[in-house]
């Protein structure tokens, strides 16, 4: 499936070039189909598929360790590795590597582009995966160089091989670029199927049970609690907030720190905080589509509307890196028939949207735990206030001309607490789970009380009397 998905969006792409060489003659849609554009599906969905691999990578380690199998640390080291690449393929840091070396190093060979510096790490990251390779064992090692490679050779060697042939100019070198794009989402398959060879997915009970294939059988299953997590999501959140606030606010003169505060700036579009961002949605994204799986399992009532809130945050996720919600900006000023200077049309279709959003995630939160509910209420009414209140407030500041510290603080405020509404949907799914450690990783879904007091009285235990709220 992923391969079909990654070769019909190059293929699509690469008729939109082909139709029209000009970029900025093509239409809105056709740029935003643009696999070589910034903005873009094709770049959102190497980006996402990139963060799934970490993600399955950790969990792999995480089964590895609950089973006492060698390797587990290889498995998270590797999914940084990977979470880097994805960071690189969102932001475009390896591009920057050339310029943010000249300005630190002076002219040199190693600073004169990307490439040249590329010609260095990719030898040293292929190294890193072989050491890793090697702890974690065949066929899973193999699959994960073996990836890891094709991903490293297909990004670098594809846009070389086109600034050779003359640039996105040349018909030629458009035809390479997509082939290394294509080979770019080839090489991150390569590495997923590599966790595959290494887990077992069975169903468990009422839940589903992941499991490393040499681990050693548990005994008697412990609960876990990933209280962890959500320190780290949080703290991780509040710090990018912090460090884009200190240097917006210290507003460097020297070079290579602006080029600093660019990578770091909340307001600023495809950098580090951008990255987290889509990373978080699609983290909430994976998360309400497992509890969805886990729910189906075991017959809960409901079940398939935890697949419509993986599907909005999904979505959610494709509008922060693809910038949808600015592309609907024309939209927006035709319904007011207005051409002023406030710069957030795009909130008119942008409310709609947003009203779409919370009754999806309504029709959800009357379905499931009280704890449950108000996590979703919560993120959900977070999310909705800070990205389309906030953004009102900073449109007026913007149209009065007025961009100082009120404003700068307002939309710092805003992607916080927007960070922070992801995370209490991450939790929601969290709260309806439940996750154990018996020589693997077992989820069970935690049934509303009402069917969980139905089943009680049918098998002859009295249940708690119920309040009525559902809750």
């Amino acid at each position: 499936m992923v391969l079909i998905i990654s070769t019909v969006l190059t293929g699509v792409s690469l008729a939109v070039a082909t139709a029209g060489p000009d970029r900025d003659a093509r239409t809105e849609l056709a740029r935003w189909l643009d696999a070589l554009g910034e903005n873009t599906l094709p770049a959102w969905w190497s980006t996402t598929l990139l963060i799934t691999v970490a993600l399955v990578f950790a969990v792999t380690g995480a089964a590895a360790r609950a089973g006492a199998v060698a390797g587990a640390g290889a498995w998270f080291t590797a999914a940084g590795i990977v979470g880097a690449f994805s960071l690189a393929e969102l932001s475009g840091v390896h591009r920057r590597l050339g310029g943010i070396g000249r300005l630190v190093l002076g002219e040199e060979a190693l600073t004169r582009n990307w490439f040249t510096t590329a010609a260095v790490l990719v030898p040293v990251l292929a190294g890193v995966l072989i050491l890793l390779a090697a702890r974690v064992g065949a066929p899973s090692g193999r699959l994960m160089v073996g990836g890891g490679v094709v991903l490293l050779v297909s990004a670098v060697a594809g846009a070389f091989l086109a600034a050779l042939l003359g640039g996105h100019a040349e018909p030629a070198a458009v035809i390479v670029a997509h082939l290394g794009e294509l080979g770019g989402n080839v090489g991150a398959a390569l590495m997923a199927a590599a966790a595959g060879r290494a887990l077992v997915l069975v169903r468990h009970r009422d839940g589903l049970a992941v499991r490393h294939r040499a681990a050693v059988p548990g005994s008697e299953a412990v609960p876990m609690r990933p209280t962890a997590v959500w320190w780290w999501l949080g703290g991780v959140s509040v710090a990018l907030t912090l460090l884009s606030l200190g240097f917006v606010l210290a507003d460097p003169a020297h070079p290579a720190w602006r080029a600093l505060r660019l990578f770091v700036d909340v307001l600023v579009e495809h950098n580090l905080p951008t990255w987290w961002s889509v990373a978080l949605l699609a983290t909430a994204a994976l998360a309400h589509f497992a509890t969805f799986v886990v729910a189906r399992n075991a017959g809960a009532p409901g079940a398939a509307y935890w697949l419509v809130t993986a599907a909005v945050l999904a979505f959610l996720s494709l509008d922060d890196q693809s910038q949808l919600h600015e592309r609907s900006e024309e939209l927006g000023r035709l319904v007011v028939a207005e051409t002023g200077d406030f710069p957030f049309y795009w909130l008119i279709p942008g409310t709609l949207a947003g009203l779409g959003v919370a009754v999806a995630v309504t029709m959800l939160a009357v379905r499931v735990h009280a704890r449950a509910r108000a996590l979703l209420i919560g993120g959900i009414g977070l999310m909705l206030a800070a990205g389309l209140g906030l953004e009102v407030v900073q449109g007026m500041f913007m149209a009065a001309g007025n961009e100082g510290i009120g404003f700068v603080m307002g939309y710092h405020v805003e992607e916080l607490a927007e960070g922070v509404g992801v995370i209490l949907l991450i939790g929601a799914a969290a709260a309806m789970t439940r996750l154990s450690r018996d020589g693997g990783l077992s989820l069970t879904y935690a049934d509303h009380p009402e069917r969980s007091d139905r089943r009680k009285s049918d098998a002859g235990v009295p249940g708690p009397i119920s309040a009525g709220t559902g809750g």
